[in-house]
């Protein structure tokens, strides 16, 4: 049995900016899917479940990392025009 990827539960996570427990949706899911993995028998088990599976959880590993980097941009971003408002502020006291 293939464990079902916790999609709805990780991009919850991301949407509230909670990347510890994205990660440790995406983590608790990699070890049930080792577990299953080492009850399965290729021989006589289709491989593209499985496949797709991986590629699934690579890319909501990649929308993790993506609303990361996204976060740390606006971060950023907003550093540097407090930086620049302040400037203003001191340029005009």
């Amino acid at each position: 049995m293939i464990p079902v990827l916790p999609a709805a539960e990780v991009r919850a996570a991301i949407a509230g900016e909670d990347w510890d427990r994205a990660s440790a949706l995406l983590d608790a899911h990699g070890q049930a899917v080792a577990q299953a993995l080492a009850k399965v028998d290729f021989s006589k088990t289709p491989h593209a479940p499985w496949l797709e599976l991986l590629d699934a959880q690579h890319a909501l590993t990649e929308e993790i990392r993506a609303a990361r980097d996204d976060v740390a941009r606006a971060l950023d971003k907003l550093n540097s025009d407090q930086r620049g408002a302040r400037a203003w502020q001191q340029a005009l006291a």
